[in-house]
């Protein structure tokens, strides 16, 4: 087993130098081959050229504040790397790539102030990435021109929350309730002077349509500039409820009439409909929707007809409908 493992080898190695050398005898292939050599010399020649070229390139500077006190809170999002530009030949830009920037380091105690804000103008932050930069390096651009610090040393203060947005249900729906939020206050930490201009923190603006069932929705709150919220997001539940039809025949009530007179309706009773909740559906009885005719009216309205007005109806009753939605009527005179 093993001498005929061997032989097939040995067949296998022979076959394959054969076919090297054809394939290097062949006058095509010298030709594929030289070309490819060439080419490839080429390319070296070219990669050489341009290391030797100035070149322009972007890179990122990481940034990193030190000795920042336990007590101290930066309340604001600031930039976590320069982007800068330089210029410089291509082995330089190439040890650049290779080695990366390291952070450039910011000492906060150098600019604490009262105020609980300072900024770093573009010629200090320059003169930062410069440290890094070898000396036949341009540096052409930084961004951002300036860095701004807003922290704070208070303990916070709380302030209500003000939900900003529209909510709307599918027609067969209706928003059964009050719109409730997880939390009705947040702490904000920044400088006295940012506090005391704030009178509420307000939600991101928002508008959910064509709601089906109640939902839970995560909101984020408007930034305050130079402030920090604590948590930056609520959560806002929205209580829809699936609505359907009820019908019920209540008496007509009159109001203002003068003691000395009565007033017949004719007919009486008119039939109430309307759209409800589910859930409140045999809640609702007659002594909660009252159906009426107002006197005053008689000298408004033409011919003996007086128009049904809703008295009194559940603030969750929606298109309510009476029929007849006016009745007639005979007064007379009470005999003392």
């Amino acid at each position: 087993m093993k001498k005929a493992s061997e032989r097939y080898i040995r067949i296998k190695i022979k076959k394959w130098l054969h076919n090297a050398n054809v394939f290097f005898r062949s006058e095509r292939n010298k030709e594929v081959i030289t070309f490819l050599l060439f080419l490839g010399l080429s390319f070296i020649f070219w990669v050489l050229q341009s290391l030797n070229e100035d070149v322009e390139a972007s890179f990122k500077v990481p940034i990193r504040f030190t000795n920042i006190p336990d007590k101290v809170i930066v309340t604001n999002d600031y930039p976590q790397y320069l982007d800068i530009r330089i210029r410089d030949n291509g082995t330089t830009m190439m040890n650049y790539l290779i080695d990366r920037f390291t952070p450039i380091e910011i000492d906060f105690g150098q600019y604490q102030n009262k105020r609980g804000k300072f900024t770093i103008p573009l010629a200090k932050l320059s003169a930062l990435v410069r440290k890094q930069l070898k000396n036949t390096t341009g540096l052409v651009s930084v961004f951002p021109d300036s860095l701004t610090l807003y922290y704070s040393q208070n303990q916070g203060a709380k302030y209500k929350i003000r939900l900003v947005g529209s909510v709307s249900p599918v027609p067969q729906c209706v928003i059964n309730g009050e719109i409730s939020s997880n939390l009705d206050s947040v702490t904000v930490y920044a400088p006295a002077y940012i506090l005391n201009s704030i009178k509420t923190v307000e939600t991101d603006s928002f508008i959910l349509k064509n709601l089906s069932d109640t939902t839970i929705y995560n909101l984020s709150l408007r930034k305050i500039r130079g402030a920090k919220l604590v948590p930056d997001k609520i959560q806002v539940m929205i209580p829809v409820e699936e609505i359907t039809m009820k019908k019920m025949m209540l008496p007509v009530k009159t109001e203002n009439l003068p003691e000395n007179l009565t007033m017949l309706l004719f007919p009486a009773s008119v039939e109430v409909s309307y759209m409800l909740p589910i859930s409140h559906f045999t809640k609702v009885t007659s002594e909660d929707v009252e159906i009426g005719v107002d006197y005053k009216q008689i000298g408004s309205n033409a011919g003996n007809k007086l128009a049904v007005r809703v008295l009194k109806a559940p603030s969750f009753v929606k298109h309510l409908q009476v029929v007849p939605d006016s009745v007639e009527y005979i007064l007379e005179e009470k005999i003392l």
